[in-house]
């Protein structure tokens, strides 16, 4: 799987081991999901502003992370509490459950 993080200047400590932190989220998991993982494109866009959050999702919203096509969006984890209703701790919690999601989507032909 080719994983493209992009963390937009963010230096929380939480983006900065996600290259270390996916891959293995991946080893454990792909096992589990039918079809071509192994030549997935899965890009994360860490984002830094609500405007950021609502131009790309196209509505206000509370939410804190969402999916189109193979691109998973979530706001950086410090700004989680600020524009979500979501906490900073389950930032790890939060993208595995978009990764899942993707994942499952990927495997059904779904995109």
């Amino acid at each position: 799987m080719n994983i493209e993080i992009n963390e937009n200047g963010c230096k929380d400590p939480e983006v900065r081991v996600l290259d270390t932190k996916l891959p293995y989220f991946y080893a454990q998991i792909k096992d589990y999901f039918f079809g071509d993982l192994e030549h997935f494109h899965l890009v994360i866009e860490i984002l830094d502003s609500k405007d950021k959050f609502k131009t790309l999702k196209g509505e206000e919203c509370q939410d804190c992370s969402f999916v189109k096509e193979n691109i998973i969006y979530i706001y950086e984890p410090s700004l989680l509490e600020e524009h979500s209703k979501c906490s900073r701790k389950d930032f790890y919690k939060i993208l595995c459950q978009e990764l899942l999601f993707l994942f499952y989507k990927k495997s059904k032909g779904l995109f």
